[in-house]
């Protein structure tokens, strides 16, 4: 049997074999991990190796480390290769934490390490991370960063590279009203015609914030720019129902106004019904005012022949689910016309004059009685104008 001494000399030893076991794996923790010898790697290499140690540790840390020597070293060592890589590295592995504490402070080193060395690559990747991080923390100024950016391209006309669809791609993201001028702006200049459907897209993800930016345009525009605003946002199934009602009210507004200050044509008039059909489809009846002043337009454009029968029927339909009650006088006052134009031997188109009746029986208003039961009196109708009219005025309400 150990004596006492004996034992209490060997726990000493024990324990101390112990704690000297710990500080070993701590200390091999400490100085062997991978991030640790990373860093080392880093301070100690050449930008190689600064390269390498970053890509390889997945450190955040060191990646904003890569960022600053980049940002120090700029202007001595502008146009360096290795520089531009060490630049992409810490920029793709920039950690959101640290941009989150110090978002400013992040969008100037960004900016520094943009403008500080001339290199596509560095400025795709800076212009990727800006997506990911605005949608961590949005911040205007990144959008303005890039708003700046694409305005310069566009003004030098420069020849379309990674770095515009970058920018493009970016404004779609974290784009505002203002980047919508700069957007709108490559369509208008016809800059950059292989990228258009890009450009498209991004004004479609941010129409929803650019309406104001829309209608200001709209209110200036000729008939070609509505024609192409429409393609943007009007025909678009990728932007809700509701703003496409909202622009499609505005451009038929606007083409009413050069209706009243051009010669009418086959397009504008064409463009009206198109607009029209948008809202009527959507039930727009926000609407309904500008309807019934469309009904007058469209009236005017069918008797010059810039509307077919079969377009103005659809014109009428149109109005009716638009302005709903507020469409039976001018619609009643429109059958008592082709009523008298009937007797007078001057027969009104059958598809029009049914249009008409069948609206009036679907609008129920008995203020349009009269013109109803006229029909039934006038000589040299069709049958089917006769029978259509009957049964209108079995839907009044009275």
């Amino acid at each position: 049997m150990m004596t006492k001494l004996a034992r209490k000399s060997w726990m000493k030893k024990f324990f101390f074999a112990a704690a000297l076991s710990a500080c070993a794996c701590l200390l091999f923790a400490q100085e062997g991990s991978p991030a640790s010898q990373a860093q080392i790697k880093f301070v100690k290499g050449n930008i190689s190796d600064k390269i390498a140690a970053v890509k390889s540790s997945g450190d955040g840390e060191l990646a904003k480390k890569a960022v600053d020597f980049v940002v120090e070293n700029a202007l001595l060592l502008k146009g360096d290769r290795d520089l531009a890589g060490l630049a992409v590295a810490g920029i793709l592995s920039y950690p959101a934490d640290v941009y989150k504490k110090n978002p400013k402070q992040v969008l100037q080193d960004f900016s520094d390490v943009f403008y500080g060395l001339d290199d596509t690559n560095v400025r795709v990747s800076v212009l990727e991370k800006i997506s990911v991080f605005y949608e961590q923390q949005a911040m205007t100024e990144w959008t303005a960063f890039v708003n700046g950016y694409l305005t310069q391209k566009i003004a030098a006309a420069a020849s379309s590279d990674e770095t515009v669809k970058k920018s493009i791609a970016a404004l779609g993201v974290i784009g505002n009203g203002s980047s919508f001028g700069v957007l709108h702006s490559i369509i208008k200049q016809n800059l950059w015609t292989d990228l258009h459907p890009m450009v498209y897209d991004a004004l479609t993800k941010i129409a929803d914030k650019s309406l104001n930016e829309i209608f200001d345009v709209v209110d200036k525009a000729d008939l070609v720019e509505l024609k192409l605003l429409s393609q943007i946002f009007i025909k678009n199934d990728k932007i809700s129902p509701a703003l496409r009602s909202e622009i499609a009210e505005k451009a038929l507004n606007r083409s009413m106004i050069l209706s009243g200050t051009s010669s009418n044509s086959h397009d504008l008039a064409s463009f009206q019904l198109e607009a029209a059909k948008v809202l009527a489809d959507n039930k727009w009846t926000r609407a309904s005012d500008l309807a019934k002043d469309y009904f007058n337009v469209a009236k005017i454009a069918y008797n010059g022949k810039f509307l077919t029968a079969e377009q103005w029927t659809s014109a009428i339909s149109c109005v009716a689910v638009l302005a709903s009650r507020g469409a039976v006088l001018p619609f009643s006052e429109y059958l008592d016309q082709m009523n008298k134009a009937q007797e007078a031997g001057n027969a009104p188109d059958k598809a029009v004059v049914l249009a008409v009746i069948n609206a009036l029986a679907e609008l129920g208003d008995k203020s349009s009685f009269d013109c109803l039961l006229y029909v039934t009196y006038v000589k040299d109708y069709p049958e089917e104008v006769t029978v259509a009219a009957r049964n209108a005025l079995t839907r009044l309400k009275w």
